[in-house]
């Protein structure tokens, strides 16, 4: 296999392993250097993460140099990777930072390096990756530049950053036909806890839940996370704090302008079984009961260059062996892109909680009713 080329990125990975069945992708020069990234900046995020590996050409076979480290990892010392800040398409960067207690203004963030541990696979499990842990902000654009220490090549690219979805726009909408028979309502965050629209009740099993929102301007894909939060009690005395999600298909907006209305949709029963299925995945032992905590809605919102990268390496069942691919890194490969995270959070009516103490899907996972009861499945 002459000339093979390697070049990974945390979602390349999936998309070379099932779309080909080949290990040659002629796509480098001889002698042309290269580089292969991902990275996803978060300002939501306290670390952010850049993974950097070397674009190669091998004689061999490209799956098997992957498992040597030193062949996709750059070594110590050899990149120096750094992020600017620019707004409203000045040349100019701005400040990128601002540290707690006394300013710490910068016109540059430099990353530093370290080597982490990835689950096993097609590469080398040993990875170099460069972090910061300085404050981004949620507007304006920024610079990604990659140089060569060695070689003094440089690799740039630059992303506009995705501002979260506005919290208040978040708002589960519960149907309950006795007490709003005719179109539900929002939950009103916010609200008096003595009031009942101040919680969560998903207890009319029947019944078609929504989680509306509105879109974000910059922002194309979007993810939807509701998750549940309970307490384990220990039998020797103690208490754990865990949850289990329930995860929506991705959505994406009509447009990047911002302030469409965007919703998922599900069937309350469908809450009990998939919290049942995530339960089943996890340990039981030495767990006395357990009590359901709060619900936590977790809203996800990607730029149009991530959801394009994404899209464009999708698993495919085409036995066609030639895909196209998609990068915004000058003079390498992968993604460089930006996203966001909205949360909000609601405690849980206590009909709510009575019916997942005894709803066949998680009744058998020992949670208690309202009162701090375990009980039978329900009538």
């Amino acid at each position: 296999m002459k000339n093979s080329i390697l070049y990974i990125g945390l979602s390349f990975i999936t998309a070379f392993t099932l779309s080909s069945c080949k290990n040659d992708l002629d796509v480098l020069a001889p002698g042309e250097e290269s580089v292969s990234v991902y990275g996803i900046i978060n300002p939501n995020q306290s670390v952010q993460n850049i993974r950097i590996n070397k674009v190669y050409l091998t004689d061999g076979d490209a799956l098997a140099a992957g498992q040597n480290g030193e062949t996709i990892n750059y070594g110590p010392g050899e990149l120096r990777v750094s992020l600017q800040r620019f707004v409203n398409g000045s040349t100019t960067p701005t400040v990128t930072s601002v540290g707690t207690g006394t300013i710490a203004a910068k016109k540059e963030i430099v990353l530093t390096e370290t080597v982490v541990t990835t689950a096993g696979g097609n590469f080398s499990t040993q990875q170099r990756i460069w972090q910061t842990t300085d404050k981004l902000y949620n507007s304006g654009e920024y610079k990604l530049t990659i140089k060569n220490n060695n070689t003094g090549k440089e690799f740039t690219a630059q992303t506009i950053v995705v501002d979260s979805v506005r919290p208040n726009s978040v708002k589960p909408f519960i149907y309950h036909p006795t007490l709003y028979p005719m179109h539900g309502y929002y939950v009103v965050t916010g609200s008096p806890v003595t009031q009942q629209v101040a919680y969560i009740d998903y207890s009319i099993l029947t019944a078609t839940q929504f989680i509306k929102f509105k879109s974000i301007a910059n922002a194309k894909l979007y993810s939807v996370v509701m998750r549940f939060h309970y307490i384990d009690s220990l039998i020797g005395g103690g208490t754990v704090n865990s949850y289990a999600d329930y995860t929506f298909p991705n959505q994406k907006s009509s447009s990047i302008n911002g302030g469409e209305d965007m919703e998922v949709s599900f069937s309350a029963n469908d809450f009990y079984v998939v919290v049942g299925s995530e339960m089943q995945k996890k340990s039981s032992a030495n767990i006395k009961n357990r009590r359901s905590h709060y619900m936590e809605y977790i809203v996800m919102a990607g730029a149009e260059t991530l959801n394009t990268f994404l899209q464009v390496n999708e698993p495919s069942n085409s036995i066609a062996q030639d895909k196209p691919y998609y990068t915004n890194i000058n003079g390498g490969v992968g993604v460089f892109s930006a996203s966001s995270r909205s949360i909000i959070t609601h405690d849980l009516w206590n009909d709510f909680i009575d019916k997942i103490a005894c709803h066949p899907s998680t009744n058998p996972y020992g949670f208690c009713n309202s009162s701090g009861v375990k009980t039978g499945v329900c009538p």
